[in-house]
């Protein structure tokens, strides 16, 4: 009677080794996942993204209450087609006057007139780059 134990025996080590293995391959397959769109760690290559420097030119012609926005600008980079979104702002007040797309391919010019709202105040008018695409 002195070898007898209480209770069973130890137990089987079996259901610990299974989680393991199955837990491990699962956790590098998340991270190999995660390395490839980018997350921590990761860097990978955006759809679409371009690099490009851009320079654009306004000037407004107004006569009474009506009003034209002649914009000229130049794009260079490493795509061969940009979309490129121009808004006119009064210079004083920021409030938008003009907003125009233009689609360049083949060229590093663009450029067109468009109608503005006017008056234009005093301190006139702003062009900026609203988009680039």
């Amino acid at each position: 009677m002195a070898n007898e134990r209480y209770g069973s025996g130890p137990r089987p080590r079996r259901k610990t080794y299974m989680i393991i293995a199955l837990g491990l391959p699962g956790l590098l397959g998340l991270l190999a996942v995660l390395y490839m769109v980018g997350g921590p760690g990761g860097s990978a290559p955006t759809l679409g993204a371009k690099n490009y420097s851009v320079n654009v030119d306004c000037r407004v012609n107004t006569s009474g209450s009506q009003g034209t926005v002649t914009i000229s600008g130049t794009i260079t980079g490493d795509a061969s087609r940009y979309s490129v979104t121009v808004e006119v702002l009064d210079a004083a007040s920021q409030q938008r006057i003009g907003l125009q797309t233009f689609e360049v391919r083949g060229t590093t010019t663009f450029g067109g007139t468009s109608a503005a709202q006017a008056p234009i105040g005093p301190a006139g008018i702003e062009c900026k780059i609203a988009k680039v695409a």
